[in-house]
């Protein structure tokens, strides 16, 4: 059963114009409010983190409930995060075949796109490539190409998204956001360090995708959905001595500071950082296990 509280205030009944005594100039008016601790009532907007950002409401039980979803359990908002649920074979083509994992897709249209593979590929498409390890099933690899010169051929510039569970709304908190990689070109040729951004972008898929880019930066990561629909939300480096062997990395999304669409965004990119070194590096990265969290 729901408790009612009551707060007493003492209102003077000469503000009404009304004649009276010293002692009879007060009666009491009460108003209820049903949950006192938050000094709000079923129903109304809360914050959820107590920052002063109205992201909740008030349920029966004085609980804020956030109005956006919470997924605790990797992979969170990514769909088929480990790429294991696929459409076909990784192996029937060499490359070109990310499509063929569940929520994931290319970046554009056609020309160079992210490849898939899984443990009992023996083609990687390079001659030198090796497969990540520890063994990991399916999983997903690109070129990862940084210029200065955003005019550079765009041959080795790839990329991929995948579809979230999901909307992440503006104002809705802190997200984690993790995955690993390994440089499955090593054996190859040193190269010098890379950078891989993770963008957020706004996508309608009833929608074509983007025409092929023409430079390793032009358009711009910013500009392939457009800057309204696309918000940075970080970039790692890989450096050159970075092996085969599997590194795990992490960072927080702060909805509530990011440059947001203001629709939220629905997918995440996987592509070459928009901001480049000043070096030239290029490696063929493997990726899997990627997670999204609050």
């Amino acid at each position: 059963m729901k408790t009612i509280y009551k707060i007493t205030i003492m209102m003077s009944l000469a503000i009404l114009g009304v004649s009276c005594s010293d002692d009879e100039c007060g009666y009491e008016v009460t108003q209820s409010i049903d949950c006192p601790s938050l000094g709000l009532n079923i129903g109304d907007a809360c914050s959820v983190n107590s920052d002063g950002v109205s992201n909740g409401t008030v349920n029966e039980f004085c609980e804020c409930i956030p109005d956006f979803t919470l997924i605790s359990e990797c992979p969170g908002f990514f769909k088929n995060g480990d790429f294991e649920i696929t459409t076909g074979d990784p192996n029937t083509v060499i490359d070109n075949d990310i499509d063929l994992a569940t929520g994931w897709g290319p970046l554009w249209q056609s020309g160079s796109l992210a490849d898939l593979f899984d443990d009992t590929t023996t083609n990687y498409g390079g001659g030198c490539f090796v497969g990540p390890t520890p063994q990991s099933g399916v999983f997903a690899g690109m070129w990862v190409e940084n210029n200065s010169n955003a005019d550079a051929s765009a041959t080795f510039r790839e990329g991929f998204f995948n579809q979230l569970n999901a909307v992440i709304s503006p104002n809705t908190g802190t997200y984690t956001l993790s995955f690993d990689y390994a440089n499955m070109s090593q054996p190859c040729a040193t190269s010098n360090d890379i950078k891989v951004g993770v963008y957020g972008v706004n996508y309608d898929t009833s929608t074509p995708l983007p025409a092929n880019p023409t430079g390793v930066g032009a358009p711009s990561n910013l500009d392939l959905f457009g800057s309204s629909n696309t918000v940075y939300l970080g970039e790692i480096t890989i450096t050159s001595g970075t092996t085969n062997v599997y590194t795990s990395v992490s960072f927080s999304l702060d909805t509530n500071t990011l440059p947001m669409p203001a629709a939220g965004f629905n997918h995440i990119m996987i592509s070459n950082s928009h901001l480049p070194f000043e070096d030239f590096g290029r490696m063929f990265v493997g990726f899997d296990n990627f997670c999204l969290i609050n």
